[in-house]
């Protein structure tokens, strides 16, 4: 069988300098009791980038050594200089000095992939501070990533009941133009949470459709914070849901998954490892390998069954409806979502999901004509061939989990593909 080796290009905002080439997999605030362990213990869990948002001077300064040590990414932050969180440090205005002696500093340091600017910024002082600052590290500091993250709808001032945050996240977008979008969103024990329906009526999905929405329009790679630890303390907190909010961001083709936090889950708070540590190591393992893939993909649709967000008008306009698939029919069983994607040569790939993560699922999926089909494997990222054509498969997920397939129709001749990444543009 044919093999074909397909270039894949950096993804960014093309108003922006900074591009992204892998697939992001990252942790917020990697600091603990001991910040040799905790960074230790970060990257043998298989994180690629790690985070120091609310860091001090002394802690950043360690967290440096350690990281450069490692050849760990390191987001960077020092807060007795620069950036801010939420309505706080709105008083910190640097000066173009300021910026260009941090930059200077920071230059030797190859660790360092970016400067954590400000958390949550959502006021209007703010957005047009944490610009002010996003452009002025990128002046002296090209190569680099300047960050920052959008608040969620489940803050007090801009939600979806009272009509203000899709305008939110839109004037968030406009006004900073970030490299990159990022956002929020920690479902598990909110208040409105409930066992019986998961996350059937969770205004995540709405958040992820604005997110996905406005990255297409304005041309940027999203990334995803999911939650990785029981914020709320909630009666049951187990790695399903994790794993699901994860393959839920991928499915919508986001290209960065970011956890909040590692600390009490994949690390306890002295840096050693902690009860979700085996676990997230084996499916950073599994996106190590999709990732690849994943960074080809340009996400076309988003299906869900009917169950989801079903009396909600909020989510209305973000869903797609399967009729619209290129290569779907029916409906898709309970709890079960499809993500499609096209790659820039015209291939088709789904991400199958299940969303249930208290329980293994079996579901059909059926194709409006015969189709070859191929697995993506999350332990090698190679492509295999199912033998025959295809006018219907049982797919079989344990909770929470999901795989990536590639559809081909019949007519062409069977051939699996690799991606190479180029980044002479």
């Amino acid at each position: 069988m044919e093999h074909r080796i397909l270039k894949r290009y950096p993804v960014g905002n093309p108003r922006r300098l900074w591009q992204q080439d892998n697939f992001i997999l990252s942790t917020f605030s990697a600091r603990g009791d001991n910040m040799r362990d905790t960074l230790e213990n970060c990257a043998e869990a298989g994180f690629n980038m790690v985070e120091l948002g609310w860091a001090g001077h002394d802690q950043a300064q360690e967290a440096l050594r350690i990281c450069e040590e490692l050849s760990l990414p390191l987001l960077y932050q020092d807060f007795s200089v620069f950036g801010g969180m939420q309505e706080r440090n709105l008083e910190r205005h640097i000066a173009p000095s300021v910026a260009r002696k941090l930059a200077d500093e920071i230059r030797p340091w190859k660790c360092v992939v970016g400067y954590y600017v400000w958390d949550e910024p959502y006021v209007e002082d703010q957005l047009i501070e944490t610009r002010y600052q996003m452009d002025l590290f990128q002046k002296e500091d090209p190569s680099r990533l300047p960050f920052t993250v959008a608040i969620p709808s489940y803050n007090s001032k801009y939600t979806w009941e009272n009509g203000e945050f899709a305008a939110y996240l839109r004037r968030y977008v406009e006004i900073i133009d970030p490299p990159q979008l990022s956002l929020d969103y920690y479902p598990i024990g909110l208040r409105w949470y409930t066992d019986e329906k998961q996350l059937d009526d969770s205004l995540m999905w709405c958040d992820m459709g604005m997110m996905r929405k406005l990255g297409r329009e304005y041309h940027m790679p999203v990334w995803f914070y999911y939650q990785g630890v029981n914020l709320y303390k909630y009666k049951t907190f187990e790695f399903p849901m994790v794993r699901m909010m994860m393959y839920a961001a991928a499915m919508y083709g986001f290209k960065g998954l970011q956890q909040y936090t590692a600390a009490g889950s994949v690390i306890n708070e002295d840096g050693s490892r902690g009860p979700f540590f085996e676990e997230q190591k084996k499916i950073h393992d599994e996106f190590r390998h999709l990732g690849n893939t994943l960074m080809a993909l340009e996400n076309r649709y988003v299906f869900h069954s009917a169950d989801l967000l079903t009396d909600y008008p909020y989510y209305d306009e973000f869903r797609d409806n399967l009729a619209d698939s290129a290569v779907l029919t029916g409906e898709l069983a309970e709890r079960v979502s499809v993500g499609e994607f096209e790659d820039a040569y015209g291939n088709i790939y789904l991400m199958l999901l299940n969303r249930d993560f208290t329980a293994a699922k079996l579901f059909k999926l059926n194709f409006k004509q015969n189709v070859r089909l191929y697995t993506v494997s999350s332990t090698t990222g190679r492509q295999k061939a199912l033998d025959g054509e295809w006018s219907e498969i049982d797919v079989e997920l344990s909770a929470g989990d999901a795989m990536l397939i590639r559809v081909q129709p019949v007519e062409e001749e069977p051939y699996t593909i690799e991606y190479r990444l180029e980044k002479n543009l």
